[in-house]
């Protein structure tokens, strides 16, 4: 551990909080993974908000089954790319409290594997502090990543869910 990152605890503790570059220092290359997931959810609902618009949807959609060989197949081929870019969301959801975890097992193997050493009491606890820290913002941050990822999995899946009974209700009005 640098002396930064000990002065930085040694601070935080002293002030009873930790700001976010704190907390970032503590969560160490991980939280790059975090952002990278925060970043490609954050990607994917704004294109499910735009894909998924009722007013484009479905015109486009009907027009795509109408000017289909099996209509039938074109529907299903609609309906299962409604449904798979949600899926993204969930993946993301599952994943990254994964990463928080992993965080946690590398913070706490970190603090924990330099009690047995020769160092002075006061480098220690700073050391298992620096682990300590790392476990809990990893875990954190991988949560605060999967909250909003899965509630808006289960927005946009039911929302595809009504795009798609919809679309089915249309294509049948227009077969009679």
């Amino acid at each position: 551990m640098n002396p930064e990152t000990a002065t930085n605890i040694q601070q935080a503790a002293e002030a009873g909080k930790i700001t976010f570059q704190q907390a970032w220092a503590y969560g160490g290359n991980l939280m790059w993974v975090l952002v990278g997931f925060s970043v490609v959810a954050l990607a994917v609902m704004i294109y499910l908000a735009i894909a998924q618009k009722k007013s484009s949807f479905i015109p486009e959609a009907l027009r795509r089954i109408q000017a289909a060989k099996d209509p039938s197949a074109e529907g299903a081929r609609i309906a299962d790319r409604a449904y798979s870019a949600v899926d993204w969301l969930a993946d993301i959801a599952a994943i990254a409290p994964l990463v928080g975890l992993l965080g946690t097992v590398l913070g706490i193997f970190e603090a924990f594997s330099m009690v047995n050493s020769d160092l002075n009491q006061v480098t220690k606890s700073e050391i298992l502090t620096h682990g300590v820290s790392k476990a809990v913002v990893t875990t954190i941050f991988g949560l605060v990543v999967a909250i909003p990822s899965l509630v808006a999995h289960a927005f946009f899946r039911r929302r595809a869910a009504r795009l798609v009974a919809k679309l089915e209700e249309k294509t049948d009005a227009l077969r009679g």
